[in-house]
This record gives structure tokens, sequence and C-alpha cells, in this order.
């Protein structure tokens, strides 16, 4: 007897539970289907990093240009671009270009990217209700990476405008107890990006040195 009602239990609990993660992927899906009716987008958006071990907290304002897998990335004094295949970060202040594989980069963290698609590639999605963010109404998706174990963080807190069907906000919880929002402020779909945006020109940050890290 008590290993039917063991079984009926978890039977009931996988049941309760599939029409959330239904509901998750059906909203999500939608997200899906509005980026994919941008040529382009534009998003300015404010990131905080929080490390609660040590009571550190460091606070950025960002710019970023997507066009498929293209960026262009303005985070704080750095400038990040990537053509698809390559990433170039430029850090002014040391005068120096790292230069490295797009997906390289991309397993460390957020891939800019794909900021507003995380989930598209490589997560388990929960729903996790709807909450008041600022006083409006999102939707709550936590995504859990497949392979968590050789990720840097294990959590992406995903809230979502259920009516624009836009990412308003992104919270990444890190694995050594450092977390980061991202809090977007302005979304624009099919905004031209700056000429040149996704190809770093050299010629414009003269006597950068450049580093090849993927050699």
């Amino acid at each position: 007897m008590a290993a039917i009602c063991a079984v009926f239990l978890a039977f009931s609990s996988k049941a309760s539970a599939q029409p959330e993660d239904a509901r998750a992927d059906e909203l999500l899906s939608k997200v899906s289907a509005q980026m994919q009716q941008y040529e382009s987008v534009h998003a300015k958006y404010a990131s905080q990093m929080v490390d609660v071990q040590s009571d550190f907290q460091m606070d950025q304002s960002g710019e970023v240009w997507i066009k498929g897998e293209q960026y262009h990335l303005e985070l704080g004094d750095y400038v990040i671009v990537c053509d698809g295949i390559t990433v170039w970060t430029y850090e002014p202040e040391m005068g120096e270009c790292y230069i490295d594989d797009a997906e390289t980069i991309a397993e460390d963290g957020v891939d800019p990217a794909r900021m507003f698609t995380i989930w598209e590639e490589g997560f388990k999605k929960v729903w996790k209700g709807e909450v008041e963010l600022d006083g409006k109404k999102r939707s709550r998706v936590d995504l859990h990476p497949l392979g968590a174990e050789d990720r840097s963080f294990h959590t992406i807190q995903c809230f979502i405008d259920p009516q624009a069907l836009q990412v308003v906000k992104l919270v990444v919880k890190g694995r050594e107890g450092t977390d980061v929002h991202y809090v977007v402020e302005i979304f624009e779909g099919d905004a031209p990006a700056p000429e040149g945006a996704f190809s770093f020109d050299k010629s414009r940050y003269p006597g950068t040195t450049m580093i090849d890290n993927r050699l």
C-alpha cells in the first residue's frame, strides 16, 4: 500500500506541475515569436552586480544593439562588439582590446545576442506566477541551465511584460553568491544600429593593444 501511495503522490506531483511548465513554455514561445518579428533590437538597461558575501555592489548602465547573432554593447566604459563569430572587448582605461570566440564568451554568462530570448536553448523553464514589479504586473519564469555544473550560474529569473511580450528584467543567480540584475529601461524593435556597429575598427581607437585570447 505504501508503495502504491508513493507512486500516486509522484504521479500527482508530476501532473500538477505539468500545466505550470506548459504555461511557462507558452509565454516564452510568444515572446520569441514577438522577437522574431524584429530585424534588429535596441535597448538601454541598468545592471547591478551584488556580492552578498562581501557586501559589494557595482552599478552600470548598458546600451545594446542586436541583429541576429551580432551585437554591439556599451557597458560602462567598455565597448563589446560581436560579428557572430568573434567578440572584441575594448577596455579604454587599459588601452587594450581582447579578442575571443563568441561561443566561448556566451558560455560564461548571458549572451547579449540572446538577452531577450535566452531560454530558447539549454534551459529548463519553471513557471513562478504573476508578481508585482515597480507597481506593474509581470510574469516570472525561472530558467535553470541544463548541465548546470559547467555554468557559473544556477538560475536566471526572467520577468516578462505579459501584454507587450517583452523581457523587462533578468536576475542571474551566481553559484558563488554573486547575483547580477538587468533592468530594461528602453526597448525598441527594428531600431537601426550605428554604422559599423558589429565590427571592431581599430583605427577608431588609436594606440590600442590587441590581445588575442584565441591563440
